[in-house]
């Protein structure tokens, strides 16, 4: 007997993996559905009683529907991540570490690590709406830019496996891992390359990045030391790139704990504050016709995110049509001091551990 099941455990191992593209992962089994509906069971008590800087895993269950039907469990660990939401939250941010054995053993790559926002506040609604939020920026990031995660909406069902706390469900997404990144750009994680010279990136995809960044109204990062930001080194021509990421202080997702970048000059989270390093004219209208030829396309993501109401959504869209109000009024212009046009509300903007040259700051003084 025992024989006859592993023999056909076996062959429906073998009829999934034949079933799945060569470079599948753990990301693209959860991706297809607009909400993935998930389950994880673990030790809720211990998980959110960690306030060790340096949490350790914790054995875990994972559990969804594939597309090829039926249901999948896996055996995983998890652990809480992140430093400030980790300290105003109630429920931290967490990372889900599979096995890379388990994956292999199913066909699939061995990215194995993925990021999982959750919802920060008790309040249902509001936990809800701050995760679609943060969520569609980084839509909107794919849109604009293929330097970008991607990242799939989960509804999980949280199980405490101690028995000591109820069930919740609530909504959350997740990040694909870094390597997975990696692997779909060509390129890999440079994850010492603090103070870099303009020199060392692609400067159209740093200014991408910087204007998107602008664009949803976040402040909250620094190329210069890494902060929010992974630098991924091209393989084709050595050049970085910056990758965002951790967008909760962004105007465009205005969640309540969210401080103001004072040492900026930033006063509310909504205002936007550009923080690109210096670039000609010409560069610059490259980058904004761009924004421009996306512009019904990133409305158009909001409109249809269905989940979200109506409300939010149409304040949203006045939210990015401000921006837009403000490109249109630079190409109106000729695309003339561009760079000087975006920071005249903050012309000393430097984020941490930038050269002030590489701003247009030490030329002002």
């Amino acid at each position: 007997m025992r024989k006859l099941i592993a023999i056909v455990l076996l062959l429906s191992v073998q009829t999934v993996q034949a079933q799945l593209s060569p470079g599948t992962s753990i990301f693209d089994l959860l991706t297809g559905e607009e909400i993935k509906e998930v389950t994880l069971r673990t030790d809720l008590v211990n998980l959110l009683g960690t306030t060790s800087e340096e949490a350790s895993y914790q054995s875990a269950t994972f559990s969804f529907t594939s597309q090829q039907g039926g249901t999948q469990t896996w055996d995983l660990k998890v652990k809480p991540r992140g430093k400030f939401r980790r300290q105003v939250c109630d429920f931290p941010p967490l990372k889900l570490n599979f096995s890379k054995t388990a994956l292999f053993n199913r066909g699939l790559a061995d990215h194995d690590k993925l990021k999982l926002v959750t919802h920060c506040t008790e309040d249902k609604n509001v936990g809800n709406e701050n995760v679609m939020q943060e969520y569609l920026a980084y839509k909107l990031y794919q849109a604009l830019n293929p330097y970008s995660f991607r990242v799939q909406l989960v509804s999980i069902q949280y199980i405490d496996a101690s028995g000591r706390l109820n069930g919740i469900r609530r909504l959350g997404f997740l990040i694909e891992d870094t390597s997975e990144l990696e692997a779909r750009i060509s390129g890999k994680e440079c994850d010492d390359c603090t103070y870099q010279p303009i020199t060392a990136f692609d400067t159209k995809v740093s200014g991408m990045h910087a204007m998107f960044q602008y664009l949803i109204g976040n402040a909250d990062y620094s190329v210069p030391v890494l902060r929010n930001i992974k630098l991924i080194r091209r393989s084709v021509d050595g050049k970085l790139v910056p990758v965002g990421y951790d967008f909760d202080f962004a105007g465009f997702v205005d969640a309540p704990y969210a401080i103001p970048a004072n040492h900026l000059g930033q006063i509310t989270i909504r205002q936007r504050i550009y923080l690109g390093t210096m670039a000609s004219d010409q560069e610059m209208q490259e980058i904004l016709e761009v924004f421009l030829s996306k512009k019904e396309q990133l409305l158009d993501i909001i409109q249809d995110f269905r989940p979200l109401s109506s409300m939010k959504r149409f304040e949203l869209k006045e939210y990015l049509l401000t921006f837009y109000d403000q490109i249109e009024m630079i190409k109106s212009g000729g695309y003339k001091e561009v760079y000087s046009h975006l920071r005249q509300e903050h012309p000393l903007a430097i984020p941490d551990g930038g050269s002030a040259a590489d701003y247009g700051v030490a030329a002002r003084k």
